[in-house]
């Protein structure tokens, strides 16, 4: 997977642009960084991830933990609305890896994702809502 598009990783920005913010959130991701990862989301947001909603530190803990095994994440982007200062968009995704006990890991679905424009002008998830359609080694 090649990439095109640079990352400021004190301050990340999924952008309003739809191609380009599932690059940068594929980028981050795929580092295998859950600290970096987490900063693409509003300190508020939700994240359903784990299977059930998390939000602040306990998204932060999780996303952490799971990108430490660095599983592979590749998504398209199946729909994208604009309405202001708010972004839906909707994803198909597949996320291969080793579980944290050496399971092959291999999840796939869809997500649907609501971004918001921040003070300082950049966006960033408010609510991530992937539902896996497989599960194996869970």
């Amino acid at each position: 997977m090649s990439f095109t598009v640079d990352i400021d990783f004190e301050k990340p920005d999924l952008t309003g642009d739809t191609e380009m913010q599932n690059e940068i959130f594929l980028q981050v991701f795929n580092s295998g960084d859950g600290e970096l990862f987490d900063r693409l989301y509003r300190d508020d947001a939700i994240s359903n991830f784990s299977g059930e909603p998390l939000t602040g530190a306990a998204r932060k803990k999780f996303i952490t933990e799971f990108l430490a095994t660095k599983p592979t994440l590749r998504a398209e982007v199946t729909h994208s609305y604009v309405a202001g200062d708010v972004v839906l968009i909707g994803v198909r995704y597949v996320i291969d890896g080793t579980g944290g006990d050496g399971r092959p890991l291999h999840l796939e679905g869809t997500c649907t994702d609501v971004l918001r424009r921040v003070e300082d002008g950049r966006w960033l998830m408010a609510i991530d809502r992937p539902v896996n359609g497989s599960l194996v080694g869970d």
